[in-house]
């Protein structure tokens, strides 16, 4: 039975690193199409929980795993009650997903060995974004690796496999401190740590590219923290050690501050956005203001997931003219989506864990230094390295959205793992038998499961909906139509599948030379568009998109109707009064056209 339950073990441990690198290889899963692969690995992983659940092995922490089980039980139902279902499943999945890693690191990945080989291939996978961001600094061009996958003009910004450069700073930010941490505080061999070494100072000039002015206030952040929780170590040691120790590793920092001042000032780009990191102006501040009136429509229990999309144009500054899809701001964004209890939950849930994290912290540090006065601990790295990578990410959620990124969401939930089990088997736990011991593991195959299941049934029509998606940005009009009849086979009720369905058509309208072929697609381009309004009728995008069709259509009358209720979902929005302007001036010329007279020819 052991050896069956480590050979699964040994296997599920291997799919959670594919997993891993599948989904930030895919720009972070940040479309569903992307991320519905690593989901469904990740839901094996827990499946093969079923081999390991009666295994010896260290406790979790019972209070971390029943506040979180309460929390994100209430997350899911109220995604999954969300007013917006096709726009909630990206919560609801990237939720369910993060709740099997969690559950998979505290009770399953519990031997150091285990987890800081993960993190030393997460380090790996850091460098190849290192990479790719270098020659997306260098050039300027939006470089991507991968040719099909295409990221937001971003400049010169380093963006990795990510679109979103300030998302590739929350990655880095993490998986930098706690690599710094394994490097400080673990009991590997020096080569090791050499190569772990090279691969974090990697990480941290991955941070600098992005010009991500919230990564550079997080990764200062968890690096005072890193420092603090190492000076509390430190000070427990005997003699001049702590002072000799402590003065080369101020000396250290200090030298690598000059080496990241110096390379930020060769480049005009980063001083500005370095020296812009305090901007009062920024958009986000509206965004923020827009959140608190949408908490005020439903406080207890707020919006739904992904409404903020909705209520983010309809509360929008004029000021705010990007389209406001997150509130820049992961605690507004719980505090509008899921309400008072939503945050009450977050805040229950950092205080139980960084609770239980610095616990461990003063068992495996001060307490075993003082007595031991021996320094080096892979449990103490893994746990320092821990608590300042959610200080990072504390910092980091006021100014961005990091936990709405799935790869970003994922290995925070291995973060939470760590300290929801800090690995360490004690004396009590040895001979305990008990269903405390292991029914938490019951979980995993039940949570697995679900996400496999779903996985599977969904990522055929969210294909289909990325090839129809890419097949009409292509101008490829027939292709798009083949996919997006395609997917709506496995998905009829993907809002999404009849928007790309109706752009297909109409461009395959626009290529035909007769006038009654021409016609007919744009008629059929009406009603897949309807559909998409009918299951998503505060979505502007298909309102404004089914309005132009109509107009060209010169059905003006009901085109008017659409645009009004477009401006009435986005009252403030510069682009839906110019599409707006746009209809009036084609409605007027097609009433009252154009006649030359011959004074006027004169």
């Amino acid at each position: 039975m052991e050896k069956t339950a480590r050979f699964f073990e040994g296997i599920s441990f291997g799919l959670l690193i594919v997993a891993f690198v599948a989904i930030e290889v895919l720009i972070g899963g940040t479309r569903m199409a992307f991320s519905l692969p690593a989901y469904a690995l990740v839901g094996v992983v827990g499946v093969l929980a079923i081999f390991s659940v009666r295994r010896m092995g260290p406790a979790p922490g019972t209070w971390c795993l029943s506040i979180a089980t309460i929390f994100f039980a209430y997350i899911l139902v109220r995604a999954y009650l969300s007013p917006m279902p096709y726009i909630a499943r990206s919560d609801l999945y990237s939720v369910l997903a993060g709740l099997v890693v969690y559950f998979y690191t505290a009770c399953i990945l519990t031997t150091a060995r285990q987890r800081m080989i993960f993190l030393a291939c997460l380090l790996a996978l850091a460098i190849g974004h290192t990479l790719v961001g270098a020659i997306q600094f260098r050039d300027g061009k939006n470089f991507m690796p991968i040719p099909w996958l295409q990221r937001y003009d971003y400049e010169s910004r380093a963006s990795g496999f990510y679109i979103c450069p300030n998302h590739l700073a929350g990655l880095m930010e993490a998986i930098g401190v706690l690599g710094l941490s394994i490097v400080c505080w673990s009991r590997i061999k020096t080569w090791k740590k050499l190569l772990v070494g090279y691969a974090v100072a990697v990480c941290y000039v991955a941070v600098v590219l992005t010009g991500s002015r919230g990564g550079y206030l997080s990764a200062t952040f968890s690096l005072l923290v890193f420092a603090f929780l190492s000076a509390l170590v430190l000070r427990r040691v005997r003699g001049h050690l702590f002072w000799s120790l402590g003065g080369l590793s101020i000396l250290a920092a200090g030298l690598l501050a000059l080496g990241v001042t110096a390379a930020v000032k060769k480049s005009s780009y980063l001083t500005s956005r370095a020296e812009n990191t305090f901007e009062l102006t920024n958009m986000r501040v509206h965004l923020w203001h827009s959140a608190l009136q949408q908490w005020q429509v439903e406080p207890v229990f707020g919006t739904g997931s992904g409404t903020f999309l909705y209520y983010g144009r309809l509360l929008r500054d004029e000021r705010v003219q990007e389209d406001p899809i997150y509130t820049h701001n992961d605690y507004l964004n719980l505090l509008a989506e899921y309400g008072a209890v939503g945050a009450a939950g977050l805040v229950i849930f950092l205080w139980i864990h960084l609770f239980c994290g610095f616990r461990s912290f003063r068992s495996l540090g001060p307490r075993r230094v003082a007595a031991s006065q021996r320094l080096p601990s892979n449990g103490l790295a893994l746990n320092i390295g821990a608590l300042s990578a959610v200080a990072s990410y504390l910092a980091h959620s006021v100014v961005d959205f990091n936990l709405h990124i799935p790869a970003n969401l994922l290995l925070m939930a291995f973060v939470f793992g760590l300290l929801a089990n800090d690995g360490m088997l004690r004396e009590n736990e040895i001979n305990a038998t008990g269903p405390n011991k292991w029914w938490w593991r019951l979980f995993l195959p039940i949570l697995g499961g679900a996400l496999l299941a779903q996985s599977v049934r969904l990522f055929p029509g969210e294909y289909f909906s990325e090839r129809a998606r890419t097949s009409v940005r292509d101008g490829q009009g027939a292709l798009g139509i083949r996919f997006a009849l395609e997917g709506l086979e496995y998905d009829p009720e993907n809002p999404d599948l009849y928007l790309r369905l109706g752009m297909a058509r109409n461009l395959l309208g626009q290529q035909m030379e007769n006038v009654e072929a021409r016609d007919s697609f744009f008629a059929q381009a009406i009603v897949a568009l309807q559909r998409a309004r009918e299951l998503a009728p505060r979505d502007e995008v298909y309102a404004l998109e089914l309005a132009w069709e109509l107009d060209q259509s010169k059905r003006f009358d009901e085109a008017e109707k659409v645009y009004n209720e477009a401006i009435s979902l986005d009252p403030n929005s510069h682009s839906i009064r110019r599409y707006y302007e746009t209809h009036v001036d084609r409605w007027q010329r097609s009433v009252k056209p154009e006649k030359d007279t011959p004074a006027e020819n004169s």
